[in-house]
This record gives C-alpha cells, sequence and structure tokens, in this order.
C-alpha cells in the first residue's frame, strides 16, 4: 500500500486468516451493593447484592474480540480452559463471533478458567476476584497445543502471542519453543504482546509499553512524554530481540522502532472520563490486522492509535474499535491529526 486508505484495508481484513495463542480469560462485570440491610440466615454475615452482570472474552479473548470487531475474516484461538462454567462460558463468548475455538484445549484436571470479576460501584471498579492466575499447565497439554499450532500455520496470515498472567500459558522456556517453531514458517506475520517473557523473543515484533520496556532492560521508567527516552530505549529493545518494537505512549501516542527506521504518531486530545482497560489489546490487534493485510509500520501504528482513540472512550468495559467507529473518529474533527503519515526518523 502507498497511501493510509482506510476502506482498503478494512477490505482486505475480509480475507484475513488470523489466530492468537496465549492467556484467555473472561471478564465478569456486575454491579455491586454492600449495604443491603440483609444477613444470611445460615451464617448470620451482611449479604452483598450483585446485578446486571455481563461478561466478555478477557486476556487474549478481548484480542481475539478486538479482531473479530475490525471484520478478520478468519480467526483461531488456541489456549486452555477448565471444565467449568466459565470455560464453557468463553467459548461460547468466542463462538458467537464466529472464533474458531478447536484449539481453546479443555484441560481436565488443575486448571481453572481464567477469570477477572470486576464489581462496579457508582460507575467505578472494585477490587476484582481473580480465577485461575496460578494455574499450571501441564508439559503433555503444551506440547497438544503447540502441535495444534504446528497443523494450523501454513493456513495463516498473522499470529498474535499473548502473555499476562503470572502464571501463564507461555513461560520464558516455552516462549523459546514457541519462537522456534514460528521461525520455521516466515510466510506468516507475527506480532507478540508479552508482560514478562517478551525479551526471550527473537525475530519476532514485540509491543510494549514504557513499564514493561523499563522492566526488560533493567532502566529506571521515563515519563511516557519524554521522547528521546522512549526512541533511545526502544531502538535499544529492537537489537536485542533483532525485531521491531512498538511502543504504546499513553496520551503521547505510539512509536514504531526497528535497527533501521522509526515511526510515531501522535495521540489524539480526547475529552472527558477514560478507560484505558484493554486498550493495549486494542492496539497488539490493529497492528497485527494492517500487518497481516499488507500495510506498512507508519499505516499500521496509525490505525492502530485510532483503534485504541476509540477503546478508551467506552467506560466500564473491555472495549473494542469497529470499523465505523474508527471511520468516524478518522472523518471527524480530530482526522488532521491524520492528514499524512508519520515520517520515518
Amino acid at each position: 500500500m502507498t497511501d493510509f486508505d482506510l476502506p482498503t484495508l478494512f477490505d482486505r481484513f475480509r480475507t484475513l486468516r488470523a489466530a492468537v495463542i496465549g492467556d484467555f480469560a473472561v471478564d465478569c462485570y456486575y454491579t455491586l451493593q454492600t449495604e443491603t440491610g440483609e444477613n444470611s440466615l445460615e451464617t448470620g454475615l451482611p449479604v452483598h447484592w450483585g446485578g446486571r452482570m455481563q461478561t466478555s472474552p478477557g486476556g487474549a479473548g478481548n484480542v481475539v474480540q478486538n479482531l473479530a470487531a475490525l471484520g478478520v475474516g478468519a480467526i483461531r484461538a488456541f489456549g486452555a480452559v477448565g471444565p467449568d462454567a466459565f470455560g464453557r462460558e468463553l467459548r461460547h463468548l468466542l463462538q458467537r463471533v464466529n472464533v474458531d475455538t478447536s484449539g481453546l484445549l479443555t484441560v481436565e484436571t488443575g486448571w481453572d478458567t481464567c477469570v477477572y470479576t470486576k464489581p462496579m460501584r457508582e460507575g467505578r471498579e472494585g477490587n476484582r476476584l481473580d480465577f485461575g492466575t496460578q494455574n499450571a499447565l501441564s508439559e503433555a497439554v503444551f506440547g497438544q497445543l503447540l502441535a495444534e499450532l504446528e497443523r494450523a500455520l501454513p493456513t495463516l496470515d498473522v499470529l498474535i502471542l499473548n502473555q499476562q498472567f503470572p502464571a501463564p500459558l507461555l513461560d520464558a522456556a516455552r516462549t523459546v519453543r514457541l519462537n522456534e517453531l514460528l521461525l520455521n514458517h516466515p510466510n506468516c506475520q507475527y506480532v507478540a504482546d508479552m508482560r514478562h517473557v517478551g525479551q526471550h523473543l527473537r525475530q519476532i515484533p514485540l509491543k510494549v509499553n514504557t513499564a514493561e520496556l523499563a522492566r526488560m532492560l533493567n532502566v529506571p521508567e521515563a515519563s511516557e512524554e519524554d521522547e528521546d527516552w522512549c526512541r533511545q530505549h526502544s531502538r535499544q529493545l529492537a537489537g536485542r530481540l533483532s525485531a521491531p518494537v512498538i511502543l504504546t505512549r499513553g496520551a503521547a501516542g505510539i512509536l514504531y522502532v526497528d535497527t533501521a527506521e522509526s515511526a510515531s504518531v501522535a495521540g489524539l486530545p480526547l475529552a472527558g472520563p477514560l478507560d484505558t482497560v484493554g486498550a493495549g489489546d486494542t492496539v497488539v490487534a490493529a497492528y497485527a490486522a494492517c500487518r497481516g493485510a499488507g500495510a506498512r509500520p507508519p499505516e499500521a501504528i496509525a490505525l492502530a492509535n485510532l483503534a485504541a482513540a476509540v477503546t478508551v472512550q467506552k467506560l466500564g468495559q473491555t472495549g473494542t474499535a469497529n470499523r465505523e467507529e474508527i471511520s468516524e473518529l478518522a472523518n471527524g474533527e480530530l482526522a488532521n491529526s491524520f492528514a499524512r503519515l508519520p515520517r520515518n526518523s
């Protein structure tokens, strides 16, 4: 592509074959009322009331639903769930947006489906109750998962690697094994979003934020607004990975750096309350879809930045950005920021 052309990109998404491997979860939002005046007859303890429960795919699942919102034609999920109600709910949620869940393995023993329960009081999220974040996947099940992915790789245009739990599906050793497998399939585009083990990748583009970048390089974190720090350390990490780094900088926008070039796009000046939950998932999904569809990195970060601007304006939910929302924002008053592609430097 030579122009930043949203309709062309969106048309290409329709034939894209994408997959996500990583930490799948359920986000469960509900309202919570603690002052009810009711006590349990059995325990005598105060009873709390919940209501308006809403579930959505979380973790790697939110990356998947962002791909679906963008109109990606074929999507596959590779991960693990437990034999429980939330595992069944996660399959239902993904299948509802036409995701192939045959690579989402049910682990019959020793595995709880990962769940983030998020009580909302007066519009604010309270203390979460998390399930499954300390799971331990057996080598046998991981080997089965890797075999499923290997069979699928020749049919994929893009694969996203996800890691975010303290006890993840992809630990350091498994990341290295997966990396070796992926390098044998160079016709597929890869993008990783890995909170703790991304530094073990080689020749796989990695999306990070400033906190993750500082941790991976063992340096003090600087402000997202400090462009010199961001460029210097992104270039350093790109050199270690032998691969591009996509740095999300919050309100300051997104920076792309590899060993030969860099590009940046400024954040949009959004007004009103914002909710950044899931914005990183939106960025990695949009960037990966663009790259899988043949867009250059400057085009990919520009679209990812627009998509994230849509997501952060959705309050109290793990948001996504669809084509119509992105197009409306791109054609609105803020579109002047995107009149030209970001220059390489």
